[in-house]
């Protein structure tokens, strides 16, 4: 490595006070939006101006280098990365973990310690994606570094982005020609991944939120920028100060206007670059200062921007931790971000700024990738040390049933019963297989989490079972999306495949299971989404449809009343350390208020005796429990645990034989 005897002195015309207030304005709605502002609906998309800042700067760094020198040293440049970003984050990290001893379940911490590796390694937006992480989920059940996505994007933009401008300038041969082929480049980027974007957000909404694909055109749009000649173009503090207000109107527009239900990046991440690079533009030429600078270059909006990094390493974990400790109040999302700006000042003051430019690191280069493997290293222990703590818990009593249950998922491939043909479908035959009684469950995940359930009670009841079950697709005709805003294509099919068998089996009782949660994902025939009203009267009319099908086959007909579905995962509530159970309890209103639409559109098309329901044990007294005589009822936040159903099969079963008697 080459040697560095000092920290390079910083060229006066690099420097853009205007720039480091515009880092305010990403990250003041980025952290208002994650502590529940409701008023800034697309304060996430300050992300977007971090990128297209990212892509401005990084660009104007490394194109100058290599006119300089015809060369870019690499060594170097990903040096000053690594102790502007690692330290930082690495202590942000290491805090994180910690924390989540106390007040992150038992049950998940191997998989915060996978996130904080992959965290330390720039790669947990992969991780993210994989798991169809939902980004506008309910903070309580969200990671604590779920933020750092956006981290990991952005180092894969520093990785790569040197290596296509140094093969730009030797691909372009001559020095004249090397801007105009950079910027043929940026303009293809800017083009192919806009293009995936757009795609991706439609068909594959998870990966193209998470993935660099997607993201890459908004760091070559602030890069296209940055080797423009626009202070040629822009002589008058009129065009300057048009440009940057213009820039200034736009994000505001976004910040206020854009939503969480529009599909994201893809088109509408264009206002976000748009006002960026607006702002970016009308401070180009220091000759002529906008009207905006003022604003953007005083002194608050400068401190703040330079502690934007900090604070957006820090605001989240701090947001996951206060609202932990004291769920439902509005305020301590409120207190977290608050603190957390203290925080970031602290961590900006004592940590970035002094391993940024410390001599120690900068003196040898070799020091700093030492110094960031040393952090990435200490990361990976505490990790590990937390998977074998969590190991050595979940051996004993009460944590290995919570454990247990959180686990059953259930089985896909009908590996209780036998799998029966009829036709070109297939269905699973559980309980008394050579009964000549046959009765039937159908449905989507809530009808599964039945099955162990539902397999005893049959055998006990001496009935023949079959069970049809598919995630996110109701037994009933009606289009509705994935909770990451994905249309199951198949279900058509598969709701076909369920009537030839109802047809052909001709149960005795069909039991209809379906959860009531699938409000703000239904479609029209265009794929447009239902207003509330609509989607009540979609539901109600489906109902009666598959009901009014079931009749004509003879059969009888039983609706399944859905459980109550919680704010948070009930069985990390209760596996927290020092957690008293009955605080992970919450009021009927607030788990089963939000699906009451529904469950009366169910069950105005049903008789009373015509459903069945247990939700007077999970919710005693009107309070939604989630753990009953050591037994947890939830595997998740909307399904109930094998154990729990297990507990049911004698109801189930005289449910069963009074139903089938009565046939």
């Amino acid at each position: 490595m080459a040697a560095v005897t000092s920290a390079p002195t910083a060229d006066p015309r690099w420097f853009r006070a205007d720039i480091t207030g515009l880092r305010t304005l990403a990250i003041i709605p980025v952290v208002a939006f994650h502590a529940g502002a409701t008023f800034i609906p697309g304060g996430f998309i300050g992300v977007d101006v971090f990128y297209v800042i990212s892509g401005f700067l990084i660009t104007t760094l490394l194109t100058r280098e290599v006119e300089e020198y015809g060369r870019i040293r690499f060594g170097r440049f990903w040096s000053k990365r690594i102790r502007r970003l690692v330290p930082a984050m690495a202590a942000a990290i290491l805090f994180t973990l910690v924390l989540s001893i106390w007040f992150g379940s038992v049950l998940s911490w191997d998989k915060l310690a996978t996130q904080a590796v992959a965290s330390a390694l720039y790669v947990v937006n992969f991780l993210f994606w994989r798991e169809s992480t939902d980004y506008f989920g309910s903070a309580l059940e969200q990671s604590p570094f779920l933020h750092l996505w956006s981290l990991s994007i952005e180092e894969q933009f520093y990785v790569l982005w040197p290596i296509l401008i140094i093969a730009v300038y030797f691909t372009a041969r001559r020095r004249a020609r090397f801007r105009m082929a950079l910027a043929t480049t940026f303009v293809v980027v800017i083009a192919f991944s806009l293009a995936i974007s757009v795609w991706m957000s439609n068909s594959y909404p998870t990966a193209a939120f998470y993935l660099l694909p997607a993201r890459a055109w908004e760091f070559a749009a602030g890069g296209l920028v940055a080797i423009l000649p626009l202070e040629r173009f822009i002589r008058h503090r009129w065009s300057s100060s048009t440009m940057a207000l213009g820039g200034l109107a736009v994000l505001t527009f976004g910040f206020l206007t854009i939503s969480e239900t529009e599909p994201y990046p893809g088109t509408v991440a264009l206002i976000p670059v748009v006002g960026t690079l607006l702002i970016l533009a009308g401070g180009a030429n220091p000759n002529a200062p906008s009207i905006a600078l003022p604003l953007l270059g005083s002194p608050p909006f400068r401190w703040i921007g330079e502690v934007s990094y900090s604070w957006y390493l820090w605001h989240w974990p701090l947001i996951i931790f206060a609202i932990a400790i004291f769920p439902g109040h509005w305020i301590a999302p409120v207190c977290g971000a608050v603190i957390s700006l203290a925080v970031a000042a602290l961590s900006y003051r004592f940590i970035e700024e002094p391993v940024r430019r410390g001599r120690l690191q900068s003196a040898r280069i070799w020091r700093t990738y030492v110094m960031g493997a040393t952090a990435t290293i200490a990361v990976g222990v505490v990790a590990v040390s937390l998977i074998g703590a969590q190991g050595m818990l979940t051996r004993d009593d009460p944590y290995r049933a919570y454990a247990e249950a959180a686990a059953e998922v259930p089985p896909l491939d009908c590996e209780l019963g036998t799998i029966m043909q009829t036709g070109g479908a297939h269905a699973c035959i559980l309980g008394d297989q050579s009964s000549s009684e046959t009765i039937a469950v159908i449905g989507d995940s809530h009808a599964g989490h039945w099955i162990w359930a539902m397999d005893d009670a049959a055998e006990e009841a001496g009935v023949r079972l079959v069970f049809r079950w598919r995630s996110a697709c109701p037994s009933i005709e009606v289009t509705v999306t994935s909770t990451t805003g994905v249309r199951d294509e198949g279900c058509p099919g598969y709701r076909a495949e369920t009537r030839q068998i109802l047809i052909a089996e001709r149960p005795s009782l069909v039991i209809i299971s379906n959860s009531f949660g699938y409000r703000d994902t239904f479609l029209n025939e265009d794929g447009a989404r239902l207003d509330p009203a609509q989607q009540v009267d979609a539901w109600q009319s489906a109902m009666a449809d598959q009901v009014a099908q079931i009749d004509a086959l003879g059969a009888e007909v039983a609706v399944m009343d859905d459980n109550p579905g919680m704010p948070f995962n009930p069985t990390n509530c209760i596996a927290t350390l020092g957690r008293d159970p009955s605080t992970c309890s919450v009021p009927w209103s607030t788990a089963f208020g939000p699906n009451s639409s529904i469950a009366s559109a169910t069950f105005a098309v049903v008789n009373e005796d015509d459903y069945l329901g247990f939700n007077d044990a999970v919710c005693p007294d009107h309070m939604c429990v989630a753990v009953s005589q050591g037994i947890p009822l939830y595997r998740d936040r909307t399904h109930l645990s094998r154990a729990w159903t297990l507990e049911q099969v004698p109801e189930l079963s005289e449910y069963i034989q009074r139903r089938t008697a009565r046939q």
